[in-house]
């Protein structure tokens, strides 16, 4: 019976651990936003529409605003920024002539890079030296728990009991 209780503490410890270590990543995330949005000499927002095209390239406006929560016009006015800033592209919806589908630039993918490789940098110092089996199941997990938050992110709010 101690060992169901020490082990039920370990484990509840160890979710806590994982649960603050993807907080700071989080953190880190935003903060890493926010530089190459003052790199780049535009919003965060814009910022986070650019990542969310870049996951998703060929996304309508609709679905960004969705996303971000953010009005039709307000997407066009970003959208349009954006563009005259040759971070991101508008072509024709061939399955909706009255659609476009938004993709990022040579140069608004670059930006994104740069962002990627800061994770890259990150995740190679931390796990420097780690079994390949481990990096495979830290990847893993963190897929997992990556499409699970967009799915939590996207479905209707459940009341909680």
């Amino acid at each position: 019976m101690a060992d169901q209780a020490e082990e039920s503490t370990g484990e509840k410890d160890a979710l806590l651990r994982i649960t603050q270590g993807l907080r700071r990543v989080d953190v880190g995330t935003y903060a890493l936003r926010i530089r190459l949005a003052e790199k780049l000499g535009i919003g965060t927002i814009d910022i986070n529409a650019m990542a969310f095209v870049g996951e998703v390239d060929g996304m309508t406006p609709k679905a960004l605003g969705n996303l971000l929560n953010i009005t039709t016009g307000s997407v066009t006015a970003m959208v349009d920024r954006l563009e005259s800033k040759g971070f991101m592209i508008r072509k024709p919806n061939p399955t909706d002539r009255r659609s476009v589908l938004l993709h990022l630039s040579p140069a608004g993918t670059h930006a994104m890079q740069w962002a990627t490789e800061h994770f890259a940098e990150a995740a190679a110092a931390v796990l420097q030296g780690a079994p390949e089996a481990s990096i495979s199941d830290v990847a893993g997990f963190l897929e997992g728990i990556g499409q699970r938050l967009l799915a939590a992110a996207s479905a209707p709010e459940q009341p909680r009991r």
